[in-house]
């Protein structure tokens, strides 16, 4: 433990310690104290000081990052017994996870949560999973075989400067293992009740000439919520995929990777006033995906060359039948012009093209059915190291032009401060923006609610909703055996999405249409500590405070108000308990609490997970664990007035069994 402890200081400190010596003295020095260590200490230091790439396009350890970083390891996800990949979003602090029925889920980060969240990007390896259609994530799409996740990269606040537009309230990145960490052939099974019925999947790695590849398939069945209607929500996904890393010279490498998927899922559609809800409403989706990166080291640095393509179908039996495909490319350039200045640059092209057809029970649809549009960009960022190991100014912006609002622009900049090697601070000024969606510009929704009925119509002269955030973060390791993490944040939005009449249809229909007149400040704390307390047994909290306070312009008369603001809980909680027992046993809990959802009517609740884990065999696994276990049953997200038209339902009580085999 001695040999950590220094070790944890020199990855704290770095140039601090070695500023008399060269850089390359300084890493053969760490080479070699890492070498010293056990896979334990080297799994603890990993812990405290995780690699990251998604705050700065580039790998750079967590106390190196001026940003709100939060990283999710393989491990996180196997201890805590998650499943898919929404659910381990409730690990990080600052992230509002609610499950909403059995295939649905509002997910935010820093507020402003929703059915259809708008203001958080998610990628996968770096693929967009967030949908221009409707400016939201359909988490019951984004699934991997969980033991193939090497780490969740999440940030909170905007990373718009390097991401582009959307990347408000925060990122999400999924980031798989490289295939030549995944050489065994693999089976995994869970069986259960109350969420996932059934998961099967199997995975083979091999290798091939100079690289690796690996195929996966996966089965996943998710049981019925407690409903409020006789209906159904189930749904199963099948899919499949394959990843491979190819080493074309001895500085260029070849990713090439791509998923398929089908499946359906159940739900109720809720209409506001005397229309009767739709029960058991089936909608069938399928898609794949297909991403190649090429990868060369420089001499000063790198450049990255990505490209991907993704189609989505889906067929919503009640609503419409929809088809999008996204057409991505993607490349930068790092330069480091010496050890105190690096440069990073890009450009970027999307393209993207959908189709939709009515159904005629339809209560929404879109003039013109079908529509192209391309967003063209660029981004610019520098990196100075005004003091080594004191002081580092990052200062970058995001150019964009889009066939929605034209050009964009967002910019960043960032001050690293570290007085001591136990101890930094960072602050952040940025600007983002979320562009406007087909469902602001060219959709139309028609609600009857007796003899009185509503239309809510599109508007081409929507803008884009605008941020400016201001973030003031704090890391401390006073020891080897804890760290802390706090962030404050106060974001000042305009131009937010409201709801306005425009006019009276005969006999008896309102007539309104999306604008942009609404303000608002979301301001917060959040927290993460993590503490080894023994050699086996490790503790992890988290706490988060949010505040939202919107105001409608005097020039508004929205039909709805500021009533988002109540969809935000004021206080969310974790407290999770890892400990490993003889014999290969392994015992792990997790605490949640949600403090109450106003605008959706939904009480405060707390969760209780435990899992009780034994490694067999080398290659054998196997565990038993409960979700939810002292409590049958609770809502996490209610019918908020801004229209949501989902029927929720109640979260329930699950055991589970699961099984890993690896050969």
């Amino acid at each position: 433990m001695l040999q950590l402890f220094f070790l944890s200081l020199s990855l704290v400190a770095g140039p601090a310690i070695y500023a008399s010596e060269t850089s390359i003295e300084a890493k053969k020095r760490l080479l070699q104290n890492l070498k010293k260590l056990s896979l334990k200490d080297l799994g603890q230091v990993q812990f405290y000081n995780p690699e990251a790439t998604s705050a700065a396009r580039k790998t750079q350890k967590l106390l190196d990052t001026p940003a709100a970083l939060f990283v999710i390891s393989q491990e996180d996800i196997r201890r805590a017994g998650i499943t898919n990949i929404a659910e381990a979003l409730r690990l990080a602090p600052g992230v509002q996870v609610a499950h909403i029925n059995a295939n649905t889920w509002a997910i935010s980060a820093r507020g402003l949560n929703g059915l259809a969240s708008s203001k958080l990007l998610v990628m996968i390896d770096g693929r967009t999973v967030y949908t221009p259609i409707s400016a939201r994530v359909s988490w019951q799409l984004q699934d991997l075989l969980i033991e193939d996740i090497e780490r969740i990269e999440i940030i909170r606040g905007p990373g718009a400067s390097l991401w582009g537009a959307n990347a408000l309230n925060g990122i999400i990145n999924i980031i798989t293992k490289a295939p030549q960490q995944t050489q065994d052939d693999l089976v995994t099974t869970y069986l259960g009740t109350g969420e996932e019925q059934a998961i099967l999947g199997v995975r083979h790695g091999g290798k091939m000439k100079n690289g690796h590849y690996r195929v996966y398939g996966k089965v996943y069945k998710h049981d019925n919520f407690v409903v409020r209607l006789d209906q159904q929500n189930n749904w199963l996904m099948k899919r499949g995929g394959f990843r491979a890393d190819i080493n074309l010279t001895g500085r260029d490498n070849l990713t090439v990777q791509g998923d398929i998927y089908d499946g359906f899922n159940k739900q109720n559609l809720f209409f506001s006033g005397n229309e009767p809800p739709i029960t058991n409403s089936h909608s069938f989706v399928s898609g794949l995906n297909l991403l190649t990166r090429w990868k060369r080291k420089l001499t000063n640095g790198d450049f990255i060359l990505q490209s991907y393509y993704d189609w989505v179908e889906s067929d919503q039996t009640m609503l419409y039948k929809e088809q999008v495909g996204t057409y991505d490319l993607d490349f930068q350039h790092r330069w480091q012009t010496n050890d105190r200045q690096e440069f990073l640059w890009g450009l970027g092209f999307r393209y993207v093209h959908d189709d939709f057809e009515k159904h005629s029970t339809s209560f929404v649809s879109f003039a013109p059915k079908k529509r192209e549009y391309k967003t063209f960009s660029g981004f610019v960022q520098a990196e100075f190291i005004l003091q080594p190991a004191v002081w580092k100014f990052i200062l970058g912006s995001k150019f964009e032009h889009n066939d929605y609002v034209g050009f964009e622009y967002q910019p960043s900049t960032r001050l690293l401060w570290t007085p001591h090697d136990k101890q930094s601070f960072w602050a952040a000024v940025s600007r983002a923006v979320r562009t406007p969606s087909r469902y602001d510009e060219d959709s139309e929704v028609r609600v009857q609610m007796g003899d009185f009925g509503m239309n809510a119509l599109g508007n081409r002269d929507f803008q884009s909703e605008v941020l400016i955030a201001y973030e003031l973060g704090y890391r401390l390791t006073p020891s080897h055996n804890f760290f802390l993490d706090l962030s404050l944040f106060y974001n000042d939005y305009e131009k937010l999405r409201t709801i306005e009449p425009i006019g009276f249809q005969p006999p008896s229909t309102l007539l309104t249409t999306y604008g942009n007149q609404m303000t608002g400040e979301v301001y917060g704390l959040e927290m993460a500590a993590q503490w080894q307390v023994s050699n086996d047994w490790r503790l992890m909290a988290t706490y988060t405070y949010t505040d939202v306070q919107l105001h409608l312009l005097p020039t508004s008369q929205s039909v709805i108000g500021e009533v988002e603001e109540g969809d935000t809980p004021h206080h969310q909680a974790t407290l999770r308990s890892v400990l490993d027992l003889p014999q290969n046993m392994e015992f792990d809990t997790a605490l949640y609490y949600v403090d109450n959802v106003p605008n959706q009517h939904t009480p405060n609740y707390t969760r209780f997970d435990v899992r009780l884990g034994w490694q067999a065999q080398k290659d054998f696994n196997f565990s038993l664990g409960a979700r939810n276990l002292f409590d049958s049953q609770h809502p996490e997200f209610g019918i908020g007035l801004e229209g949501n038209v989902q029927i929720p339902d109640e979260v329930r009580r699950a055991f589970y069994m699961q099984m890993n085999y690896r050969f």
